[in-house]
Parts: C-alpha cells; structure tokens; sequence
C-alpha cells in the first residue's frame, strides 16, 4: 500500500540485528530514537515551554517499517507495543537500582527475568529436563519465555482502534513488521527441468531446491478481509493475534542448540505459499510480487509443519527486506527519496585482513566447515550489487571514542561469553542499554543527515526547504565538514533534529562524545563460582538423556522397523546367547560408566566454562580483581 506523497514527510525503515543478550543495546537505541521523536512532536505543537518556536522544524518522519531477527526481532516486536500503548517514557538518566521500572524496553532486556533469582542462574536449572525427560536446549529457556509473556501483558481493556488512535504521529499507521525465522524443514521450490520430449511424461523432468528463511510478516489491521491469508495482524490485544505474535517473538530468538527450538504452528499452507513468494522476489511491499506464476510450488505438502530455530542463523540483518517495504510505497514519490532505513546492529560483521592459516587435520578442518556453512547461509548476494544511490542507509553500532584515548576495542559488555555476556550480569545491560541510546544520540545528530546548499536551495531536500526550517533553525543544527586536502566545507542538516540540543545545557548539546555511564562494568566472579554447583547437575543431567537416547535404548526399541534388516541384526547380535550375554554385561557397563564418567566429565565441563568466561572477561576488561588469599595465620 502506497502513501499518499507529502513534501514535508520523510519514511523511516528501521531493521534491528541479532544480537542474543545485546538486546539490551538495542533497546537502548531505540530509546532514544523515542525519546527524540516524542521531543520534537510535542515541540512542534507548541508543548514544550521554553523552546523558542523558530527552532523547531516543520516537517514530519514516520516509522513506517520495521525488520529484526533473534534478540533484534525480539525488540522489534516490543517497539511496536510500546509505540501502541503511547506513554512514551524514556530512562534518561542511569538509574541507581538498575531493577526500577521504566518503560518495556529497559524493563525487558535490562531486568530480563531478575528477580529472585538471576536470569544467569535460571538458565542452569533443570526443572525442564525432569519434566520432559528430553533433551531440548543446553540451557534452560523458561526464562525467555516469562520475559515474551510479560511482553504481552496489559492492564485493562484494549482495543486496537482506540489504541492506534493514541499512538504518536511518528508511527505510521499503515506500519508493518518482519521477523525472520529459521525453518528446519524446507519448503520445496521446483526447478523446471522439462525437455521437449519429457514434456507431458510422468518421468522426472524438474529439480527441488529447498528454502529454510521463513518471516513472520506483521501489518496494522491486516484483517483477512484485506489481505487473505497473506499477513499476520498486528494486534497484542486481540487474544488470537497475541498468541501468533508471541510465538513469532519467541521463536525468532530460538537460539541454535543454546535456547529451545520451537515450533511454527501459527503459520497455515496459504501464509507459507504466499510469502514464500515474496521471499523468493525478494520484495516485502507487495501483496504477490509472482504475478506471471513463475514459482511452482507443486511439492508443497498439506498440512506443512516445521519446526524453527534462531532467524538470524539464515538472515540476521533482514535490511533489504525492510528497504523493499520502502520502495514500494515511496520510490516513485518525487525527484528525491523521501525515505532511509537505519539499521541497529550490536554486533556488524567486518572484514579482517589476517593471515590464512590453513588447518591440518580433521579436528582443525571441523570448526572451520561449521562457520563456513554459517556464513554462506547468511551471505548477501542481492545486496552487494544493489543500487542504494540517492537513498539513504545508515547504522548504529557500539563504540566508544574520545578525542584524547585510543578508540575502545571492547565497548560493548554483552559481547563477552559468545555473546550470552549480558545475561551474567544487569550491570553489563545497563551499561548496554545506554550505550546504546549514546550511539543512538551521536548517530541521528550527526550521521542521520542530508546534504544541504545555503546558496542552491533548488538541490536541498524537500524536508529541508525555506519553508519548514527557518534561518535560526538552520543556524543550530547546521553541521559543516572541512575536507583536510581541499579545504572545501560541505554542509549538512539533519533528518531528525534533536531537540535536546535545544533543552539541554550548551556543553552537554555540543559534545560528541558524551556517554552516560564513562566507566566499565566490573563483574564480581564470586557470583559466578556460586554457579559450579548448578553447571554440574545440569550437565550431569544432560549426559544421563543422552545415555538414554543413544547408548541405552529400551528392549522394544531396539527392534527397527524393516523386516529384512531385523533378521540380519537377530541372526548376528540379538539371538545368539552370548550376545544376549554381552549384551547385558555392555549395557550393565555403560550404565555404571556413564554415572561415574558423568560426574568426572561435569566437574570438568564446569570448570572450563567458568574459566573459558574468565578469560573473556578480563580480555574486554570487565573483570574485577580476586581479592588476596587469606594466610595461613589468618585462617
């Protein structure tokens, strides 16, 4: 659906990365991106005493798209609540107690699930071993699960209409909303092979490729009256709506191996066949991008079913999904692109130039085929040949630079422990989170900008005219860049001015490199060595269901279902006497074996887990000092 074409209106797409426990980064940054649009609305309608009216430019920006994966879609999902409930509160300030409450943003991904007992902890119980006697994530997930529910829990009666109606003029109420997702089990695309005399044959005349990227596709009143099977509603306060939205939420953060895979049950065959058609076309801004029936989907099985891992696993920065959004509604709007897209990344993937050290035998080669075949799953072909000319794309990411220091390598706490780092500790999240609102206030400041010719006004973009920035407006957020070599000075002016360059006092206005919290976290490993216990049961836990599964099957089962191979293995291994024999004693053995190795082995996993995070820590410097052993005559 296409906006109708305003000069004075600029579209904003926003895609959010994954990011597990750096969620909290993300959050951050969206934070402030709130705090600054809520500033500058209210600004606009005269709300804000003190703010000489001159000052305030005239013209709008609209979310109108937003696209995440894991922790990213996470938030994702939480940004368009909080722009639904409309009370617009942002955590300007660090909080002493990091566990006060502020707005679902901090709420979710600095508090996580602390409260009695920390998200850390949580994440070694094994109540859920007990209970399903199945081995479905090393870590335990629940707590993923009662921050989702939380989410997703209001008081009062709501309605969607009524809602929508309070929501901030910022948020475009055509919104729409893509969470990527993993699908274990493909969808078959046929690849016509047909020569002219297989044609009308029954013999095999095509090729199955199989995709395994899946979104969940989300749009403001997407009622099937509109829009038929193909886009899921977005609405957390119809009963139906929420379930579907909080299954995609949960399941686009499905971890691999780490977190519980999940299933998606919320998806029916005709939602799969029509947005496999916009992921094949790779364009999300319209309805059924196959208009000449290109894609065949003749193996497609009713009934389809799969289960789902981690979306950032195949796609992590779904931008150019979000971007085809934009363009379908805005490319054709004027001479210039009246929409961009930022992008929120905690951790950006870089190029680095190290030496090739090619491995020597299996256990080397093994690591490496594993990141290969992560990698070229996400790789970005469409993308690297795009043409972005004239449109506007920009990303928010950690750093933490000062004129008189070298640039922080490690800026970011939740990147230690593989990136689980932000869950050891709410300190390392609160730190996080206004990191990232400090990136966040740099970045629209500074990089969220378009050039801008004070003596050729017929070059500058619409949303810059006369007529909506006033001369003093201009004379405050005008940035100017000198070229070193040159000496030429280019100009440039914002797309969202920041209004609290205006309230906030001169030298906290003009600083670029002001961050809220100057120091680093320090994590106290004491709370860690209280974990060895926990670590140990559940790893002990987890080799006892594997022993279950693979080296201790029950009698019944250990009859396969083929005729022909059950009379081969009774002929050799089950009928025989000495095979039952030894088939007694072998697993008389395993059983003892793996009781006492199982102990052995959870003692040692445990302590190279806590040392392997140790080494992380003080690599990033967030850890504290071990205080001086006692001596003896202390003792």
């Amino acid at each position: 659906m296409k906006n109708d074409h305003d000069d004075s209106v600029f579209y904003l797409g926003l895609t959010m990365a994954g990011a597990v426990s750096a969620g909290c980064y993300t959050a951050g940054a969206i934070d402030y991106l709130f705090e600054m649009l809520q500033l500058w609305e209210e600004a606009r309608h005269g709300k804000i005493d003190g703010i000489d009216p001159k000052l305030v430019p005239k013209h709008k920006v609209v979310i109108d798209a937003m696209g995440g994966a894991s922790a990213g879609g996470m938030v994702t999902m939480m940004t368009a609540i909080y722009a639904l409930e409309g009370a617009i509160n942002p955590v300007k300030e660090v909080p002493k107690d990091p566990m006060s409450k502020h707005n679902i943003l901090y709420d979710s991904w600095v508090h996580l699930n602390d409260s009695e007992k920390h998200t850390f902890d949580q994440l070694w119980d094994t109540d859920d071993l007990e209970r399903d006697q199945k081995l479905i994530s090393l870590f335990n997930s629940k707590a993923i699960d009662t921050i989702a529910e939380r989410a997703f829990t209001f008081s009062g009666e709501r309605r969607l209409g009524d809602q929508m109606l309070n929501m901030p003029g910022y948020i475009s109420r055509d919104l729409e909303l893509l969470l990527s997702h993993t699908m274990l089990r493909g969808i078959p695309l046929e690849v016509d092979f047909t020569s002219p005399i297989s044609a009308g044959m029954k013999s095999a005349n095509s090729h199955t490729t199989f995709e395994h990227f899946m979104v969940s596709h989300f749009k403001f009143n997407a009622r099937p009256d509109d829009y038929p099977e193909g886009y899921l509603e977005l609405d957390p306060y119809s009963e139906k709506t929420a379930a579907c939205m909080k299954a995609s939420t949960i399941a686009t953060g499905a971890f691999p191996l780490g977190l519980k895979f999940r299933s998606l049950n919320q998806f029916n065959d005709a939602y799969y066949k029509s947005v496999i058609n916009r992921i094949v076309y790779a364009n999300f801004g319209i309805d059924n991008p196959d208009t000449k029936k290109l894609i065949n989907l003749s193996s497609f099985p009713d009934g389809f079913k799969t289960l789902t891992i981690d979306g950032g696993a195949i796609n992590n920065e779904p931008y150019s999904e979000v971007m085809s959004i934009l363009k379908s509604r805005h490319a054709a709007a004027g001479k210039f692109k009246c929409y961009g897209l930022v992008m929120i990344d905690p951790f950006p993937d870089r190029s680095v130039n190290e030496p090739y050290e090619e491995p020597e035998d299996l256990i080397d080669v093994l690591p490496e085929i594993l990141t290969t075949l992560r990698n070229q799953s996400k790789v970005k072909r469409a993308e690297t040949i795009a043409d972005y000319k004239n449109e506007y794309r920009g990303e928010i990411y950690p750093r933490r630079n000062y004129p008189d220091k070298p640039t922080e390598p490690y800026p970011i706490a939740s990147a230690s422990f593989g990136a689980f780092g932000g869950f050891l500790d709410i300190h390392f999240r609160q730190h996080d989170f206004f990191l990232g609102r400090d990136n966040a206030r740099n970045f629209y400041r500074y990089f969220f900008s378009l050039p801008y010719y004070p003596d050729e006004p017929e070059k500058n973009h619409p949303i810059h005219s006369s007529d909506l920035w006033t001369p003093e407006a201009v004379q405050k957020f005008l940035i100017s860049k000198t070229d070193p070599i040159t000496q030429k000075t280019t100009f440039y002016l914002p797309i969202i001015p920041d209004m609290t360059m205006v309230t906030d006092n001169e030298t906290v206005a003009t600083r670029r490199n002001f961050y809220t919290i100057p120091d680093r976290p320090q994590f106290d490993a004491s709370k860690l060595m209280e974990l060895d216990r926990p670590i140990r049961k559940r790893t002990v836990q987890i080799i006892r269901l594997l022993k279950l599964k693979f080296l201790n099957p029950a009698d019944a089962a250990d009859q396969v279902a083929n005729d022909l191979t059950n009379g081969w293995m009774d002929l050799h291994y089950r009928r025989k006497p000495k095979g039952k024999l030894r088939s007694w004693f072998w697993r008389a053995f395993i059983n003892i074996g793996v009781f006492f190795a199982g102990k052995w082995a959870a003692r040692k996993v445990s302590r190279k887990l806590i040392e392997t995070i140790l080494l992380d820590l003080e690599k990033m410097r967030l850890l504290k000092k071990a205080p001086p052993r006692k001596s003896t005559d202390e003792n």
